[in-house]
């Protein structure tokens, strides 16, 4: 099993070089998983919010057949779909990157709101998990699909920031799919006079972001509504 350890910091980069120096490892040697739940101060209310993460050692023995294994899995996948493409990979710090490149099939393989995309990445996650006992993150793109989304949002996030850091007003986004939200969490928690936290259920959940000054104003708020 990979050594992992996990570690916290007031950003993800600086719980990220904590673990990296224990590990004695390079970001490209691990594997990062974000940990669900900040964790504040005095009662969850008082004190600067940290961000927790575990970082894994990847196998370094078995890097170059995991990529080549991916490669066969999108292949296959692919094939049945009778898509012709190219791909290309890249090894991240918290994730295996493939990006493919169709002939004019860029679309149909996106799909509405990128779900065919979301869909053939957790057939592809789903696969590798099940042949290596890894749980080593796979991001699939299509033709800068996945790339371009995350620059929009990141850009849009940082926007309705400047706004609230402006009027002192919460400001928030329109229902995302979790791994949108997570972009925008983590754009933000990088930021130092504004945060963020979710609000809806299901599909209806978004991210509202809010002055710092009333982080405690609604901690409290979301312990009352869980205790109704």
């Amino acid at each position: 099993m990979a050594k992992s350890v996990e570690a916290s910091g007031k950003t993800i980069e600086q719980a990220l070089q904590k673990a990296l120096k224990e590990l004695e490892a390079k970001p490209e040697e691990v594997d990062i998983e974000i940990l669900p739940e900040a964790h504040k101060g005095l009662f969850g209310l008082f004190g600067p919010k940290t961000v927790s993460i575990r970082v894994s050692l990847r196998d370094r023995t078995g890097g170059n057949n995991n990529i080549e294994l991916i490669k066969n899995i999108i292949d296959r996948v692919l094939t049945l779909m009778g898509a012709e493409y190219k791909l290309s990979t890249e090894e991240m710090p918290d994730t295996t990157f493939v990006n493919i490149n169709t002939p004019g099939l860029d679309g149909l393989l996106i799909g509405r709101r990128g779900e065919t995309l979301s869909s053939i990445q957790h057939v592809v996650n789903r696969i590798f998990t099940s042949k290596t006992g890894q749980h080593s993150k796979i991001t699939v793109d299509v033709g800068g699909y996945v790339k371009r989304k995350h620059r929009l949002l990141v850009e849009k996030a940082r926007r309705v920031a400047d706004r609230v850091k402006k009027t002192g007003r919460e400001a928030d986004f329109e229902p995302l799919k979790a791994s949108d939200r997570r972009i925008i969490h983590l754009a933000i928690s990088e930021l130092t006079d504004v945060t963020t936290y979710t609000i809806g259920d299901g599909l209806l959940r978004k991210v509202v972001v809010t002055p710092k000054m009333t982080e405690i104003g609604n901690a409290a708020l979301e312990d009352e509504e869980d205790n109704e």
